[in-house]
């Protein structure tokens, strides 16, 4: 009978702490977060295809026997990446907002504590967490106005060839061709830089959300 009430007693001690964990909102937000995190990854991988594949059909512009088939290809990879470039967009703000959402709600959830270690010890794990996603978000934003520029050129090349496609228009583009192809090389280098530090950012958030 003792044991009985023991473990009724340790049992009702638990449930009030175990009810906070699975109803807080900052882990239900980061766990979202961390869901979020990943189809940003699996987009910024598509994006990375796109420009292997139009780096490929730049290459191939000179082939003069599928020239034109070279440059229906690129016309098609090149809207593949814009369509993918704006889930990206929209993905990167509801990562964003996310992030708000979480912290905010984080504060919330600790600001009725009294002890004064526990206090900065929680302060401290906010300001890394906000550290973190800034380091992230300056990343996030960097590659984006490299990408905006490379898809600039990209679309100018694209309406280039539209208007005057020939041999002749082909090897006087060239310079801009390889211009183009060395900043999509950069930028597939600089997205795998950038999704590492996503995966980074996301399992420290998975770690938060205790998935």
């Amino acid at each position: 009978m003792k044991k009985l009430l023991m473990a009724m007693l340790v049992g009702w001690v638990l449930i009030p702490v175990v009810g906070w964990a699975q109803n807080s909102d900052s882990l239900n937000i980061a766990a979202d977060q961390a869901v979020s995190m990943n189809k940003l990854d699996d987009l910024m991988g598509r994006a990375q295809k796109r420009l292997s594949y139009i780096m490929t059909n730049l290459g191939e512009l000179s082939d003069n026997n599928d020239a034109n088939n070279s440059f229906d290809k690129y016309k098609d990879n090149l809207d593949d990446l814009q369509s993918i470039r704006d889930d990206i967009k929209d993905r990167v703000e509801k990562v964003r907002d996310l992030q708000g959402k979480r912290i905010a709600a984080w504060t919330k959830e600790v600001s009725g504590m009294t002890d004064k270690d526990m206090r900065k010890m929680t302060n401290t794990e906010i300001d890394s967490a906000k550290a973190d996603f800034d380091a992230l978000d300056k990343r996030l934003r960097e590659v984006g106005g490299d990408a905006n520029d490379l898809t600039s050129l990209l679309l100018d090349l694209k309406k280039y060839f539209a208007s005057s496609f020939s041999p002749d228009s082909i090897k006087t583009s060239q310079p801009m061709v390889e211009k183009a192809k060395a900043s999509a090389q950069e930028m597939i280098k600089d997205v795998d830089a950038l999704r590492d530090t996503l995966n980074q950012s996301k399992q420290k958030v998975k770690g938060t959300a205790g998935a």
